[in-house]
């Protein structure tokens, strides 16, 4: 991985970059959200009650999701350009190491993200059966509170059953994420994390573990910091930033549209009840993810090699 020299200092940039998310995101993101469900006609009161007051109110759906996708460009995205065109004063092209590699190597990602779904699900359930010593039953119930709020609105945001909601869910929770979260954690954080520790190693794993805490998810933090490990090492492998977006893209972008299709009635498939991942699979899933990985990265070392 080649960074220049003339960037800024690790150390320092971590906490602009950190500082600047909390602000765009926690502050402004949260107020454009605020203003946006408002404006669809959406009170304080009505969103602190959930998913069953919403459905009542006709434009609460829209206002949500905009104010959601609004409010995560200007904490995602905004922090990049403010970081990286701003006060690094770079050229997004600058975020690359090696140029953009073939459709192939796009479609050899998405299929180790299929064969790692499997892997990812047992994590997920690992995750969701931890238990908090009785010490600690008190910010064991905070969290899990907190969970089943989030959870009630994920439900809230996915019942969507015509084409023009799917259409509009996919370009916030897939695109736009998957955009702007690549752009800082991936692009930004584990760049200077590498410039900081001069492991490459240390600043994935890193990295995925800053990128599964931002999103305030406890019971989910372990299958999403193993997910921004994998986009971390295909970013490293490709030098190539449009890698891990459309691997996150994709990985947003199907579960939505199984999401949609469930609620269409077409496929029996819930995720949001899924319990349980039999063992055949999650062993199969971890093998063939292992054997992908390793073919698809001795393809980029040959494919080095042969330029």
């Amino acid at each position: 991985m080649y960074i220049k020299t003339n960037e800024n200092p690790a150390a320092s940039s971590v906490l602009i970059i950190l500082g600047l998310f909390l602000v765009n995101f926690l502050v402004l993101g949260s107020l454009i959200q605020l203003v946006t469900v408002i404006a669809a006609g959406v009170s304080l009161d009505d969103m602190m009650k959930g998913g069953e007051v919403l459905r009542k109110i006709p434009n609460a759906w829209l206002g949500m999701i905009m104010g959601q996708g609004l409010g995560s460009f200007a904490g995602f995205v905004g922090t990049a350009w403010l970081y990286w065109r701003v006060i690094e004063k770079k050229q997004w092209s600058d975020l690359n190491f090696q140029s953009l590699p073939p459709i192939r190597v796009f479609f050899m990602v998405l299929l180790i993200e299929v064969s790692f779904m499997g892997f990812n699900g047992w994590l997920q359930e690992l995750n969701q059966n931890f238990f908090f010593p009785e010490s600690m039953k008190g910010l064991e119930t905070l969290l899990k509170n907190m969970e089943d709020k989030l959870a009630e609105t994920t439900r809230f945001f996915t019942s969507f059953t015509s084409l023009w909601q799917f259409l509009l869910a996919f370009v916030v929770i897939a695109v736009i994420a998957g955009v702007g979260e690549e752009l800082v954690f991936r692009g930004l954080l584990m760049r200077k994390l590498f410039m900081g520790t001069k492991n490459i190693h240390v600043a994935i794993w890193l990295s995925g573990f800053i990128f599964a805490v931002i999103h305030f998810q406890f019971y989910g933090i372990l299958p999403r910091m193993m997910l921004g490990v994998l986009f971390g090492y295909l970013y490293y492998w490709t030098g190539n930033i449009w890698v891990p977006i459309a691997a996150h893209i994709f990985n947003n972008g199907l579960a939505i549209i199984i999401m949609y299709l469930y609620n269409l009635k077409i496929v029996k498939t819930d995720l949001e009840n899924l319990d349980h991942m039999p063992t055949p699979i999650v062993i199969f899933s971890l093998v063939a993810t292992a054997g992908l990985l390793f073919l698809f990265k001795n393809y980029l070392d040959k494919q080095s090699v042969e330029s």
